[in-house]
């Protein structure tokens, strides 16, 4: 055993004892010297000059080793009871549907699926409130498949409780496309398929992918939801419009809520003049001539916010915004309280109030003496 002295000296440091370091030893240290230094200059040479492509497997070999996926997926049978015999196919259900829809080699997928408001966000979460908001009652949803073709479109049928919920989801969900009718159902297509209403249904049908058979099923949907004949009467406040003024389909609105965004303005019909680019005109039909009045005087106070008062009556108000310099015009009459915004011409606001004065109590003798030019 070597002594302490001859391993640590005084200090406590440990001391080399050894006076010569072999050649090969040298050489080593050397070598591993530059190897670093070489990774060190290739890692800098390299920097964001990685390419994934250079160093993944190739698709091929990963399909090749891939494990083959045999779970069963064949599509379960309905049980039916063996002391019954042999009972033949299971009839079609395609809800309001007849199953003369299923030609050109679709078929039916399953039973159509039915949801309630209360379940309505299992199926479309995200995009329920829009539908509720428009007095939804119910939603079917039919799945259909055209296996020769690998294709799938499923439809789904709202139904809104009225005429006006219907339209109000469809306008929302159009935007400024254009329209196409067919016997009492107005739709938009699209590639994937098309949206529209009849009656108090708004449909959609949506398929997979862009194709000849998808467009000629949603046709299909179409012409069956014309043979439902659930298209009725439409509701007053479309007819005013409609027949009334013949303002055409596209252009009618209808909101249920939140108008001109005042929480206590509801129900209000609109359609887009024409003749003055962003202009609308509007109307409400309230409970009594009271209840008018009542939401006369609350919009008259709310809209004095962003207005200037140009006429100021007990029954009508011109208005004129402060930015915009755009003319609204508002009146109430019996029970109805209607009037024209954003309209960009001053004269043509009481020509456009007195016709639908016109059309609404068949009067217009008042209507332009004051709107047309008295400051007030």
């Amino acid at each position: 055993m070597a002594r302490k002295s001859k391993v640590f000296n005084r200090l406590g440091r440990p001391r080399l004892l050894r006076k010569v370091i072999p050649t090969g030893e040298a050489a080593v240290g050397v070598l591993l010297l530059l190897v670093i230094v070489g990774m060190i200059l290739w890692l800098g040479a390299q920097r964001s000059n990685y390419d994934p492509g250079e160093r993944d497997i190739e698709t091929a070999l990963l399909i090749k080793q891939s494990v083959e996926d045999n779970l069963y997926r064949t599509p379960l049978k309905r049980w039916r009871d063996p002391s019954l015999g042999d009972l033949g196919p299971a009839p079609v259900n395609l809800g309001p549907f007849d199953p003369s829809l299923l030609t050109g080699g679709w078929r039916s997928v399953s039973t159509p699926q039915t949801f309630e408001p209360d379940t309505l966000y299992e199926k479309i979460n995200g995009q329920a409130d829009q539908y509720l908001k428009f007095g939804f009652e119910k939603l079917t949803v039919i799945e259909l498949e055209h296996p020769g073709e690998g294709r799938s479109l499923d439809v789904f049928l709202y139904d809104q409780g009225t005429f006006e919920g219907s339209l109000g989801v469809y306008q929302e969900q159009r935007g400024d496309k254009p329209v196409a009718h067919l016997e009492g159902v107005h739709y938009t297509p699209n590639t994937l398929g098309a949206i529209g209403m009849s009656g108090r249904l708004f449909f959609h049908a949506l398929g997979d992918a862009p194709a000849d058979s998808i467009e000629a099923m949603t046709q299909g949907v179409v012409k069956a939801l014309a043979r439902l004949g659930q298209q009725g009467i439409p509701p007053p406040g479309f007819e005013t419009l409609n027949r009334g003024l013949g303002v055409p389909f596209e252009q009618i609105g209808y909101q249920p809520s939140n108008v001109f965004q005042y929480r206590f303005a509801r129900r209000f019909w609109f359609a887009d003049l024409e003749d003055a680019a962003g202009a609308r005109i509007f109307f409400h039909t309230a409970e009594s001539p009271t209840a008018a009045r009542e939401l006369f005087d609350k919009l008259r106070v709310e809209l004095l916010e962003d207005y200037d008062s140009l006429v100021s009556t007990a029954a009508r108000i011109l208005l004129q915004h402060r930015f915009l310099e755009t003319y609204f015009g508002l009146m109430h009459e019996g029970t109805i309280v209607f009037g024209v915004e954003k309209h960009p011409q001053r004269e043509a606001v009481a020509v456009v109030l007195k016709r639908l004065q016109t059309i609404l109590h068949g009067q217009g003798d008042k209507i332009g003496e004051d709107l047309g030019g008295k400051e007030g």
